[in-house]
């Protein structure tokens, strides 16, 4: 019997893409953080936005991209434990003694929830940026003046990632999700730049040590395509054995021969079964990662490397 995994979206705020709507498809449990935009019929319950998480501008107004240490200032404060400052100063003025480790106070907690609110409006933005340039493509066929060089995809991550941002954004969701992460879990990556924050995290460029298997869940974009697939019910007649399914790949993670093994059961269901009695004749695919733990204190991880890919943030 499978295991009754605990799925947990990452990062802790995130922001509505068309796309979601597969994920009741098949993560009918999903544990979500902060979702602004998400449609309400969907069946997540996200938490409220505290209001330490709104950044007054004119805090900021002084300061160029770059400037910015987050996580630095954020180790300062912990070491200062409250002695009287100005903590946006400390962003750019951090020493080089680092802080033990401690629980944080209020105030330093607020920093990271502006910082990660700061992130997901970002990739808000980020993510119209990609729409247009898909609009663009429907539009526009250019020729271009001059053949210009191609160059290949490489290996690893797409996206630099700043590790000391990454260690401060990991830390929050696992506090705030901390009800949520009862094994067995496992974090569902589904921000524009989570794989490459959890990559770094993992010691990325120097660790090349990631094992995966890559499926393809037939989805849906949008309200009307969801309740065709749903069949106006709570849930698709299939969705009770996909889950089962997943949760196998997930259970045999540990051992590559079993967890290639079961994705190809999961596969062949999504062919024969998803797909064979799909309710309109175009399928769009949710691409789904599932990366095997290093060692057995790790968990595995779910990736939908989709968000923004091949894009360059900045």
């Amino acid at each position: 019997m499978a295991a009754d995994w605990h799925i947990v979206t990452f990062p802790l705020i995130l922001p509505w893409r068309d796309e979601f709507w597969t994920l009741p498809l098949y993560f009918p449990q999903l544990k979500v953080g902060v979702v602004p935009g998400w449609p309400t019929q969907l069946p997540y319950q996200g938490i409220p936005l505290p209001p330490e998480a709104q950044v007054r501008p004119q805090e900021l107004k002084h300061y160029k991209p770059g400037d910015l240490r987050q996580w630095q200032a954020f180790e300062k404060y912990q070491e200062s434990q409250g002695e009287s400052g100005d903590l946006l100063h400390d962003l750019r003025d951090y020493g080089r003694v680092e802080a033990p480790e401690k629980d944080a106070s209020p105030a330093a907690w607020s920093l990271a929830w502006q910082l990660e609110k700061l992130q997901a409006d970002q990739e808000a933005q980020l993510l119209m940026v990609d729409q247009g340039q898909e609009w663009l493509k429907d539009i526009l066929t250019p020729e271009p003046w001059e053949e210009r060089p191609s160059f290949g995809l490489v290996p690893g991550v797409q996206e630099m990632v700043d590790p000391d941002l990454a260690k401060l954004r990991y830390r929050l969701w696992e506090r705030i999700m901390a009800p949520h992460l009862q094994n067995p879990w496992v974090p569902f990556l589904l921000g524009r730049t989570s794989r490459s924050l959890l990559l770094t995290l993992k010691g990325w460029p120097e660790w090349t040590g990631l094992k995966k298997i890559e499926l393809s869940l037939p989805g849906c974009r949008s309200a009307e395509e969801w309740r065709k697939v749903c069949g106006n019910g709570e849930a698709p007649p299939w969705q009770a054995q996909a889950v089962e399914l997943l949760a196998a790949v997930l259970d045999a993670a540990s051992d590559p021969q079993e967890m290639a093994a079961a994705a190809q059961r999961l596969k062949e269901f999504l062919a024969n079964t998803v797909m064979a009695n799909w309710p309109f004749p175009v399928i769009w695919a949710l691409n789904l990662e599932v990366w095997a733990p290093d060692s057995e204190d790790e968990e595995p991880v779910l990736c939908w490397p989709g968000a923004g890919a091949g894009v360059l943030p900045g």
